[in-house]
């Protein structure tokens, strides 16, 4: 090769500083044009080099790339997760990329950077850092141990497994998954106390408390006992709510509105990351042991029904766009927590069945949720997240699902519920949404039930019907791995639902009875389901349970 002669280094010199000084005011102005703008534009960007790689353990992260062709004097930066990308002047430089003759790279940075994000920058003349990269998570993560997982027997799960519920019904109904409720405010303390037991993570000394501990214990050693895979619904309280003041402060959205009833984590300061993760390092350190001590979690559900976050997720008024970047962020450190003690487990994105259109005001679409978590694994490092969704009924009061008008069989339908479930299934078998392009992501239905509006015979037979037909169209499609019957019980803090499996527990005639869905669901995907479905044929209107399947 022709080495370079002064004029042509000092030419090369001025573009590259051009490009640079181009790529700093670009950022700069779509920062003024407001966070989504600049957000967007930095998803949407192609930079000049690349971060492809990042291996982690507990002593150091290697992080490995390529710089452009035209790249001079770049930098590795570590970005804190709690930093926007508008802040690339407070990412913490760790040193000069010493890139090879094809423009690749490795570089070793020591201590535990589990949570860190990694970008090329570069310095511009005359002050003024620009990003030359997207921000890149950890893509492996080196686990301490391989904890067993149990072999599931069929999609059938239950929802909301705790102490005190009829318990038996997990094996008469022959369950092989659950969710279980976990609330972090009911366990995080600030301060030593009685009943509260010390541990250590991120620093400092954090407290559980005992009582909700040891309830946690029972509900999953229920499970473990059971071999039932168990996902945890990971949930914050808000500020004012938490037993705990100081930890409620820590953890909450600032700009959650009370309005909700729960909220996002507070991933916008560094003291609110470091009081999450401590949480999730509590919960996996624990439920993630390879000798399962005190049962296990397997999966990890972030939070509820985010595409309905005002109401149960809320972070306040917030675009689309600036919602997902927080729960992405939450996402990803469920993920990463997770990984270190179980190289199996998988966060959740949890959604509602409203689809194309958003179900109310303040809330957003599920789709648009999740294209735009697509387009964050894209630019920042994809990562095996699976789809938590709730398809309810149209009218969760009418549990005659087949008679629902408001969804269609295309991916524009306003609505995906178990009429048109097909969609989602055709929709994950998408190679743009499929991890890494190869890999068809999880689907589990956490939540959804049918409901009788009352105990007469004909509320009870429409709701089995229900059943038998939402069992019918999912029992074939292989992306939904797991069906969470919810409710378990009628509650009667469900806004007048009845749409457990059993009656409330203070029913006057047949408290906790068993309702005729109950027998659907112990059949369903037994030798006995032909002839305990047979009747509801006729109340669906078909002939053979074929009739109620689409293929997309």
């Amino acid at each position: 090769m022709k080495p370079r002669t002064r004029p042509e280094r000092r030419f090369r010199s001025i573009i590259v500083g051009c490009v640079l000084l181009f790529l700093i005011r670009s950022a700069t102005v779509q920062a003024a044009g407001g966070p989504d703008d600049a957000l967007r534009g930095y998803l949407d960007r192609a930079y000049p080099c690349e971060i492809t790689r990042v291996v982690v353990d507990v002593e150091k992260a290697v992080v490995e790339g390529r710089i452009g062709q035209d790249a001079t004097d770049v930098f590795l930066a570590r970005a804190p997760l709690e930093l926007p990308i508008t802040a690339v002047d407070r990412f913490e430089v760790v040193g000069p990329i010493r890139a090879g003759g094809d423009g690749r790279f490795s570089v070793s940075v020591p201590g535990d950077r589990l949570l860190d994000r990694w970008a090329i920058v570069a310095k511009a003349a005359g002050g003024g850092v620009g990003l030359m990269s997207h921000l890149r998570y950890a893509d492996e993560v080196k686990a301490d141990a391989a904890p067993p997982w149990p072999t599931p027997r069929g999609k059938k799960g239950i929802g909301a497994l705790w102490p005190g519920r009829p318990l038996a019904d997990l094996d008469d109904l022959g369950i092989s998954w659950a969710t279980v409720n976990v609330s972090i405010n009911g366990f995080m303390r600030t301060t030593p106390g009685a009943g509260r037991t010390a541990f250590e993570a991120e620093g400092r000394t954090w407290y559980a408390d005992d009582g909700y501990v040891a309830n946690l214990d029972r509900a999953l050693l229920e499970a473990a006992r059971r071999q039932i895979t168990v996902s945890a619904i990971i949930l914050v309280g808000h500020a004012k709510s938490a037993a705990d003041p100081a930890w409620g402060k820590l953890i909450a959205h600032p700009d959650a509105d009370p309005a909700g009833h729960f909220a996002m984590p507070n991933l916008v300061s560094r003291e609110g990351v470091q009081a999450y993760a401590a949480a999730l390092e509590f919960l996996a350190r624990r439920y993630c042991r390879a000798d399962g001590q005190f049962g296990r979690i397997h999966h990890w559900i972030l939070h509820n029904e985010v595409d309905a976050g005002w109401e149960w997720t809320n972070a306040g008024e917030k675009t689309a766009l600036a919602y997902l970047d927080l729960y992405h962020k939450s996402m990803r450190m469920a993920h990463l927590i997770a990984r270190r003690y179980d190289p199996r487990a998988k966060a959740f994105i949890s959604l509602t069945h409203f689809w194309s259109r958003p179900g109310g005001k303040h809330f957003y679409a599920s789709r648009e949720l999740l294209e735009l978590l697509l387009a964050f694994s894209r630019a920042e490092g994809d990562f095996d997240w699976g789809i938590a969704q709730h398809p309810y009924p149209q009218d969760l009061g009418n549990p005659r699902v087949w008679e629902d008008k408001a969804v269609n069989f295309t991916f524009d339908t306003p609505q995906i519920t178990f009429k048109n479930i097909e969609v989602l299934d055709a929709w994950v078998r998408r190679p743009a949404a499929m991890y890494l392009g190869t890999h068809v992501r999880s689907v589990h239905l956490t939540e959804q039930g049918l409901n009788s509006r009352d105990y007469s015979e004909k509320s009870l037979r429409d709701q089995a019907a229900g059943m038998a037909y939402a069992w019918k169209k999912i029992e074939g499609l292989k992306t939904i791995e797991a069906f969470d019957y919810h409710n378990w019980v009628d509650n009667r803090g469900e806004g007048g639902l009845r749409i457990g499996l059993r009656r409330f527990a203070d029913d006057q005639d047949e408290p906790l009875g068993k309702k005729p869905v109950w027998l659907v669901y112990q059949a369903a995907g037994t030798d006995r389901e032909a002839e305990v479905f047979a009747p509801y044929k006729s109340v669906v209107g078909v002939k053979e349970w074929g009739e109620v399947r689409r293929s997309l």
